[in-house]
């Protein structure tokens, strides 16, 4: 092989041009020999295909994993046997199959040349959690799940819609969610006690908790939840008329009422978080008769309601009248009680306003009274000396107090004649 440019003289050669397969950063080549081998080369990378040496050469794509995705992944160890009295169990491969249960005895050549002679190897299987690119080795491949799901629009949905059907290998996937994840359901063919035909629509929540538990006890989860919750709605409802499953659909909305569900999940590594029930749908004939009795049961609890309401507005109204009534008596008492008080109050100021005019007249009276004795008592002071001090002169005092106690004449008559005329004076 001649790789260009270059110049290249031909002396009874054959010439073929070969392909150049290129990958990138993100990308990775499978080559596989002639000899049987194979090999896988990281991009970049380029490579030529050369017929004498190649089978064929395959570009793909990495596998590129965000924070909630996983990837199951086996590989198969070179030159590998089991030991002595060692257990041959899946994962293993014998032949292209998975091997059974067998006890090896002790070989009489090496582990080596048997495993190489009898074509037994050792599988390991591990998990590779996002976020990361992973591209596998020439020894290892990568699990393919096949689930049930629900076909919309020529797609596989794990999902689904309302009211659809789960199919088997509706989906095919390698990588592996590990977040929480919802599914609707519609549980068909469901028989009250009482013969009725249903179907019950579901929605279901659960996450992924141990992809190991998971892979070792189930190949398609779907498949198992779908075939539990629908177990459980059937004895559901087959322990229920159609009335009573009609009031009790509030216990589908309930983990409690799927206890085959719950368990199943918790033996394949899932965890049911909670169920939400979405109605139910019967045939023509019985949903007929069921809308017509809602239909007149909704009249008559209207009817009822509008009664009851009526009655309460009434009742309300006297209630409200009363305790208008009664409000306006306890405001005639309070504004009775209020003028009585202040009636009370005015009294008491009034009585208190006289006995202070009271109190400062007899406080007026004593103190005038005291200003009359004291100055009698001044004024008989001044007397005394006075009488003592004509005492000290040499006045009769007898004499002088009998004269001064004499009344003092009214009139004064004064009398000039010349002559002593003969005079009668009548005192009158």
């Amino acid at each position: 092989m001649k790789e260009g440019p270059q110049r290249v003289r031909l002396w009874f050669s054959h010439v073929r041009f070969l392909d150049r397969h290129v990958a990138d950063t993100n990308q990775y080549l499978v080559v596989q020999f002639r000899d049987g081998s194979k090999a896988h080369h990281r991009g970049p990378v380029a490579l030529f295909f050369d017929p004498c040496i190649h089978e064929k050469v395959e570009l793909r794509d990495a596998y590129k994993l965000a924070a909630n995705e996983a990837l199951v992944i086996y590989n198969e160890a070179e030159n590998s046997a089991p030991a002595v009295g060692e257990k041959l169990q899946g994962p293993n491969v014998a032949n292209g199959a998975l091997a059974s249960t067998k006890t090896v005895d002790a070989p009489a050549i090496s582990p080596e040349e048997e495993a190489r002679q009898t074509g037994f190897g050792r599988v390991e299987r591990r998990i590779v959690r996002g976020p990361c690119v992973f591209i596998p080795s020439a020894m290892e491949w990568v699990h393919t799940f096949s689930w049930h799901g629900s076909i919309h629009e020529g797609k596989g949905s794990k999902t689904g819609t309302l009211g659809d059907q789960k199919q088997p290998h509706a989906i095919n996937f390698e990588k592996l969610r590990c977040i929480s994840d919802q599914m609707y359901l519609s549980v068909r063919d469901v028989r009250t006690s009482d013969d009725a035909k249903l179907t019950v629509h579901l929605m279901i929540f659960y996450e992924l908790l141990n992809i190991e538990k998971m892979l070792d006890n189930t190949n398609d989860p779907i498949g198992d939840f779908v075939n539990a919750a629908s177990a459980d709605v059937m004895t559901f409802g087959a322990a229920n008329t159609y009335e009573g499953l009609m009031e009790r659909t509030s216990l589908l909305s309930q983990v409690e009422t799927f206890p085959l569900l719950t368990n199943r999940m918790e033996q394949t590594g899932y965890k049911l978080a909670k169920v939400i029930y979405r109605g139910l749908a019967t045939s023509d004939q019985l949903q007929a008769m069921h809308d017509e009795a809602t239909t007149k049961r909704t009249k008559l609890r209207l009817a009822s309601d509008t009664a009851q309401v009526e009655q309460e507005q009434q009742t309300m109204q006297l209630r409200c009248k009363q305790e208008r009534s009664e409000r306006e008596q306890q405001l005639h008492e309070a504004e009775a009680r209020h003028k009585l008080a202040l009636l009370a109050l005015s009294e008491e100021q009034k009585r208190k306003d006289r006995d202070a005019d009271f109190a400062q007249k007899m406080r007026h009276e004593h103190e005038a009274a005291e200003a009359a004795r004291n100055r009698k008592i001044a004024d008989n002071e001044e007397e005394a000396r006075r009488l003592a001090a004509l005492k000290g002169m040499g006045v009769e005092l007898t004499k002088y107090l009998v004269a001064v106690a004499q009344p003092a004449p009214d009139k004064h008559l004064r009398i000039d004649s010349v002559s002593s005329p003969a005079l009668h004076l009548d005192m009158k």
